[in-house]
This record gives C-alpha cells, structure tokens and sequence, in this order.
C-alpha cells in the first residue's frame, strides 16, 4: 500500500526510508535476501520509487552495511584491563553484525574505504597502544584478531546455512560450538595472552625523567 503521512496525499520517500526498509529486510532474512523489490514491498511503493534513491542494487547492500558498522556502540571503561577492553569492542561488533546477518563478513571483507571501519579500527588500535604496545606489535596485533574474527563471521554464516567448514567439523568443532559467544572471547583472550605485559609506568622513563606515554591514536599523527 502507498505510504502516506496526515491525510490523502502519499508521503515523499527519503533515503532514509529506504535505509530503513533495508535494515528491515536484513535482520528478519540476512544480506542475502536484499533486494530493491524487497525494500519496496516493505515499503509499499513500486521499485523505481527505490531506484530513485539508490545508485544501483549493490549500493543498497553498502549502505546497509554501514550503517550497521555505524551504529555500533563503543563503550570502554578506562578503567578496565586492556585486554577487557579489547574483547568487549570486538563482541559488541559481533553483537550487531549478529542482528544483522551477512552484513559482518561484507564488512570486514569489503575493499573500500569505510568511516565506521575506520572508527572501529582505530578504537582497537587506541586500546592496543593504551596497554603499552609499540606500534608495530599493535598492529601486529590488530591483523591477528581481524582473521580470527572474519573467520568466526563466515563459520557462523556457514552454520546459519545448515554446514560446518570440513576442516572445522574434521577438529572436532560443531554448529553449537559456533553460535556461542564464549567461544568467540576465549580464542581472543588465549591469542590477546601471547601478549607480554606491558612495563609499570615507573618502568617507562625518558631521559629527562618524565613518563613516557603510552602509544595512542592520536600520539602517531
């Protein structure tokens, strides 16, 4: 049906309808599902009113994928062990592309630039640095739980389709094991413990007797 606001005259659609409708979509069927045909039936509208707005199918796909990645919710405790810090960053991206099918593994398999990719990516960075890590370890880092968390995303999506990987059915690991989000912050927390713990700040003295900060986002720039 026609989408109306007030009385008789149909509503103007806006871009963030559309997004909206797409959001829609992709939490009750999974990126897959996406189409301009099934936003517009959410929609009630015919699917040109759709093109209108959009540059093409695979355009609704990216703008739904960033506005996921956008909405995320950062928040870290400074008071909390870095490597708490560091979990709880990467589950609660876990959380959101969770509620959103599909949309995780497009988004850290995807090969152009993102503000909300970057935002996270920096975030992590920050808190790899704030725990005394000198830049090349932190990124080190970073890399390690980047691929094990594009490949909990895609296990996940291959449970969600009714199949283990051979290799992970093979070590003994099954569709349960996968949908558990323990799971996900034990193999973090067993690769974020290869790291050596960082000097007190007593140990971390420049030559004129001042503390030497830790590494921060904003100190590489």
């Amino acid at each position: 049906m026609a989408r109306r606001r007030g009385g008789t005259q149909p509503a103007p659609l806006t871009q963030r309808d559309v997004l909206d409708a797409a959001l829609r979509v992709v939490e009750r069927g999974g990126l897959d599902r996406l189409t301009v045909r099934a936003v517009a039936d959410e929609l009630g509208v015919t699917p040109p009113a759709v093109h209108y707005h959009l540059r093409g199918g695979e355009d609704l796909a990216d703008r739904v994928v960033e506005a996921v990645a956008a909405d995320i919710r950062i928040e870290i405790d400074p008071a909390a062990p870095w490597v708490d810090q560091y979990v709880g960053l990467v589950t609660a991206m876990d959380e959101a592309f969770r509620r959103y099918p599909g949309t995780g593994i497009r988004a850290l398999t995807a090969s152009r630039p993102s503000a909300a990719a970057g935002r996270l990516t920096g975030t992590a960075l920050s808190i790899l640095g704030g725990a005394g890590l000198p830049e090349p370890a932190a990124v080190e880092l970073f890399t390690a739980t980047y691929l094990l968390f594009t490949g909990w995303l895609a296990a996940r999506g291959l449970m969600a389709a009714g199949g283990t990987h051979p290799s992970l059915a093979a070590a003994g690991m099954t569709g349960p094991g996968l949908d558990d989000l323990s799971t996900l912050e034990r193999a973090l927390r067993r690769v974020l413990a290869t790291v050596p713990a960082a000097p007190p700040v007593a140990d971390r003295i420049d030559p004129a007797g001042q503390a030497r900060p830790a590494l921060t986002e904003e100190s590489r720039t």
